[in-house]
């Protein structure tokens, strides 16, 4: 007796743990397919930077990322380059950034990196960022690193 009560716990735990794995392997299917795309559900978002932070940015539907930085590192900083990386495709800002030199707490001007795909508005983006520069007390060269996220406008 004690036998078939092991037997049908057994067939128990067989068919639902099939089940489950199932159901596991369907969601990461559509996971990987986009379906369940987290930057429709968060709004715009900044992370990651330290020294040179960005304060405001957007993607418009033409592909194009436009930002402004600031400078947070206590020194006055010159600002080498801006990088994005968008769905795989990096590009770098083709213009200069004005002003070059940023004093303590400065803002730049607006910054425009175009060359992404286009998009519909309101689809949601993640950008990882990449902003070389110059502290001119010491001379030293930094690099700050971080995401933007938000839906495209």
């Amino acid at each position: 007796m004690g036998f078939r009560k092991g037997q049908a716990a057994l067939d128990f735990l067989m068919t639902y743990g099939w089940a489950i794995a199932l159901v596991v392997i369907i969601a990461a299917v559509l996971f990987s397919l986009g379906i369940f795309d987290v930057t429709n559900f968060i709004g715009s978002k900044a992370a990651g930077f330290s020294g040179v932070g960005v304060t405001g940015w957007r993607l418009d539907p033409g592909g194009v990322l436009y930002m402004k930085l600031v400078n947070e590192v206590g020194q006055p900083i010159s600002v080498n380059s801006v990088n994005a990386t968008i769905s795989g495709v990096t590009q770098e800002n083709p213009v200069a950034i004005t002003p070059a030199t940023l004093g303590t707490g400065e803002m730049s001007n607006q910054i425009n990196i175009p060359g992404f795909a286009n998009s519909t508005a309101g689809t949601g983006y993640t950008a990882q960022v990449v902003i070389t520069y110059v502290d001119k007390s010491s001379g030293f060269n930094y690099t700050t690193t971080g995401t933007l996220t938000g839906k495209s406008t």
